[in-house]
């Protein structure tokens, strides 16, 4: 039965999360807080009013958090942002959820832990290093204590983007430019390609399941090996990669080094298999080497 579902924040993530619920016959609802292209509404989920209006006028049945503020340096400078729109906004929607009877489902993060270890399953204790994350967590913790129908996903994402952002198109840039590139060695995470996580997170958002669930590959990958595999299989010169470490780095906010996920628990729940890197990559290998020149 087709169900009214509310993306707020149709970012990257919102936007291909409400595809893959539109493909299923389900009325959805997209959000944006400074733009109404596609048919978004607008929204400010800092603003309690606002969001008791958009609810009040929807009534959805499911309602996925996409909105937040990601920039991990600015944040950590401005702290106060960070835990406006990642924290207490947060409050709002689940509070706003809960009144409306809508199961709510919050995007987080694999940042919130301090990356000593690794391999964390959806048990162990968050100890987040940097402000981001730290707000992040906060919000975690008000949609478990103002929700009760929740799942709060703990992921990490890459993906092609149309306008050539973020981490992937980064990458590609940079090897279509001849630039050299530092790959951290010393930096593990286990992504998932952005339509796949989409579909796993309307898998989730679809169940029953309430609490913590991690979505995330299978194997955890260092952000040196996930550059070396997109070089090697898109057919770019491998040399143009350099072996490092993020300690090099003079970032404003410290980084987790190993934030890899166990997602065990969410393979009893997801109908959608997991990608891996290498097996997107193959399977797309045309349309992304149609997108990108090897000359610079």
């Amino acid at each position: 039965m087709p169900q009214k579902i509310l993306v707020v924040g149709a970012g990257f993530l919102g936007s291909k999360i409400a595809n893959e619920f539109s493909y299923l016959k389900n009325s959805v609802i997209k959000t944006n807080l400074t733009s109404v292209q596609d048919g978004s509404h607008l929204l400010d989920i800092t603003n309690k009013k606002m969001v008791e209006d958009c609810f009040e006028k929807i009534k959805p049945d499911i309602v996925v958090n996409c909105a937040g503020s990601t920039d991990i340096d600015f944040l950590e400078k401005n702290s106060q942002l960070a835990y406006a729109v990642n924290g207490q906004s947060v409050k709002n929607l689940a509070v706003t959820s809960q009144k409306f009877n809508s199961r709510f489902i919050q995007i987080s993060t694999d940042g919130v832990f301090d990356g000593i270890y690794g391999n964390y399953s959806e048990t162990d204790i968050p100890n987040p290093v940097n402000v981001y994350a730290k707000s992040k967590l906060i919000g975690e913790e008000e949609t478990g204590k103002n929700c009760q129908n929740y799942t709060i996903i703990r992921t990490n994402f890459y993906g092609h983007h149309k306008s050539g952002r973020f981490l992937f198109n980064n990458i590609l840039n940079k090897l279509k430019a001849g630039v050299k590139i530092i790959g951290f060695d010393d930096i593990f995470f286990t992504p998932l390609e952005i339509s796949n996580l989409s579909q796993l997170v309307v898998d989730v958002a679809l169940s029953e399941y309430i609490g913590i669930l991690n979505l995330s590959s299978d194997y955890p990958i260092s952000k040196y090996q996930f550059c070396l595999n997109i070089a090697e299989i898109l057919g770019f010169d491998t040399k143009l990669i350099r072996r490092g470490s993020i300690d090099e780095m003079n970032f404003a906010a410290k980084r987790p080094k190993n934030t890899s996920l166990v997602n065990k628990r969410s393979k009893q729940i997801i109908r959608h298999e997991i990608v891996s890197l290498t097996d997107w990559l193959e399977r797309y290998k045309k349309q992304l080497n149609d997108s990108f020149s090897h000359q610079p």
